[in-house]
């Protein structure tokens, strides 16, 4: 391969959703280039994909095939690593063109794991898609996981045993501690609307907490089932209590993170929420559930509350205790920013990163 690059930092080309998508693994990245990494290595990224759109397969698959052909371009200079950020589904099959491209170029190749129902992806394959599955993890130099609990996932499918744990991080400079509590209690949740995020059972549990707490406010920030959240809203006669702005963005989404007293994320799949983490980051106490990385971010009584999928009464009796305890919220809340400096911090997060990039360089 010919080396046009005089330069002695790694250069890695990565590939993953357009950057001003609506995507959790856009947000990760766009957090790793506010922290400076473009600095410290050369990063070309490729979109597979423009934006979010539910079905459109045809054209999610030439937005893959244009970064095939990206790939071929790109790889005529010098590259250290190609970098794969991997979902569950039709993205798997997308990225797959490339990562096997990747191989046969001979290039060092980490698959990146996001899919926060990989798990259930995998296991309703046919054997011949698990073993397709198995081999890109097996073959891959290394595999980058969002957790523990996703690690022992891939350490349990596959021989590879360079599996990292890499989590996503926040920055503690975009916010600063929450000095003022009102006694008007905002709740917010940010992500894709829809039932796999648990929105209508924190619309259900809301309800439960108004009789308690009159004042309280919800915020209902995101894509998806944005129509259906309203429909259901108006129906309750919840509007002068429940907001739902559609996706929010910059300043906006920091204005939502400012406001908020309680961040509520009741999923049934996970990967490691970079929501919840910037809520965490903001200095606010989470209820969230037990699933993927979550465990690892929220911890029981310390900085948030813990409960089942579907749950609706165990979380309306959580939002109960947090809305009528002003200095437990102030407690909670301080603690999510001491996790994020010790655990989370962007700036650590992308150090790791840069040492494995080393580690995969030097095998």
């Amino acid at each position: 391969m010919h080396d046009s690059s005089n330069s002695n930092k790694i250069r890695v080309l990565m590939f993953g959703p357009h950057l001003d998508a609506t995507s959790g693994i856009s947000n990760v990245v766009n957090n790793w280039i506010k922290a400076g990494i473009r600095e410290r290595i050369e990063l070309d990224y490729v979109s597979t994909l423009r934006k979010y759109v539910p079905r459109r397969y045809v054209r999610k698959f030439l937005d893959a095939a244009i970064a095939y052909v990206l790939l071929g371009i790109k790889t005529r200079q010098r590259v250290d690593i190609i970098h794969i950020h991997l979902s569950h589904g039709m993205s798997f099959f997308r990225k797959l063109i490339i990562f096997k491209a990747a191989k046969k170029k001979g290039i060092k190749t980490v698959v990146h794991l996001h899919g926060s129902m990989f798990y259930e992806f995998f296991n309703n394959s046919s054997p011949k898609i698990q073993k397709l599955i198995r081999n890109v993890f097996d073959q891959a130099d290394a595999v980058f996981v969002l957790s523990k609990s996703w690690k022992e996932f891939v350490n349990g499918i596959s021989d590879n045993r360079n599996v990292y744990v890499l989590y996503n991080g926040a920055s503690l400079d975009q916010f600063s501690q929450k000095s003022c509590y009102q006694d008007r209690v905002v709740i917010s949740f940010m992500g894709r609307l829809g039932q796999r995020k648990g929105v209508y059972d924190l619309l259900d549990a809301f309800e439960q907490v108004i009789p308690d707490f009159p004042d309280v406010q919800l915020v209902l920030g995101g894509d998806g089932d944005v129509d259906k959240v309203r429909d259901i809203v108006a129906r309750k006669k919840l509007e002068k209590r429940v907001h739902v702005p559609g996706w929010v963005s910059g300043e906006q989404k920091m204005r939502v993170f400012r406001e908020c007293d309680i961040y509520v994320l009741p999923s049934y799949n996970e990967g490691l929420p970079g929501s919840i983490l910037e809520a965490m980051a903001a200095g606010v106490p989470i209820i969230s559930t037990p699933v993927g990385g979550i465990p690892e971010a929220v911890l029981e009584n310390r900085n948030g509350f813990l409960i089942d999928p579907g749950d609706i009464e165990g979380l309306s009796n959580k939002l109960r205790v947090l809305c009528g305890d002003k200095e437990l919220r102030e407690k909670m809340g301080a603690e999510s920013r001491n996790i994020i400096k010790e655990k989370f911090d962007i700036e650590k997060i992308v150090s790791y990163l840069i040492d494995l990039y080393q580690k995969v360089v030097a095998q």
